[in-house]
């Protein structure tokens, strides 16, 4: 019966070790710099004001599109690669399929349009392109990308 006793002593003074150890050293630590998280985050480039720079008025946004890529000439064609622009990943193997697969918002259920096949209108009002309102949509043409 004495033996008992000190094994819930034991246990009760363990218990109380590991409750109280792990909140006395975060209690105790002092924030130093490489805990600050601000300090992984790149600086941000300060925008530049394109009012100086291009001319308008512009009648239509493909023609804003079309200005802006006088500049910057390889940014249309990184964004009709991009995932964003295409909806679609690059193909993977899915198991039960022989080949690899593209999977996205173009082909998939998803949490806010549900699927295209039946919201175009509702998909298409948000996407970066203009004048997307059906399949017919031309994917490659870099005038369609919304600068903006």
């Amino acid at each position: 019966m004495k033996d008992f006793k000190y094994i819930w002593i034991v246990g009760l003074i363990i218990t109380f070790l590991i409750v109280v150890v792990p909140i006395v050293s975060l209690v105790s630590a002092e924030p130093g710099a490489e805990d600050d998280p601000w300090e992984t985050i790149p600086a941000k480039v300060p925008p530049t004001d394109h009012s100086y720079i291009i001319e308008g008025p512009f009648e239509s946004g493909p023609e804003v599109t079309v200005a802006c890529l006088e500049c910057h000439e390889d940014a249309g064609q990184e964004m009709l690669q991009s995932v964003h622009w295409k909806w679609e990943g690059d193909p993977v193997m899915v198991e039960g399929h022989d080949e690899p697969v593209t999977i996205g918002k173009k082909n998939q259920l998803n949490n806010f349009c549900i699927g295209i096949q039946s919201n175009w209108t509702g998909c298409t009002r948000c996407h970066a392109g203009y004048g997307w309102e059906d399949a017919d949509f031309d994917f490659s043409e870099q005038a369609n990308i919304d600068c903006l």
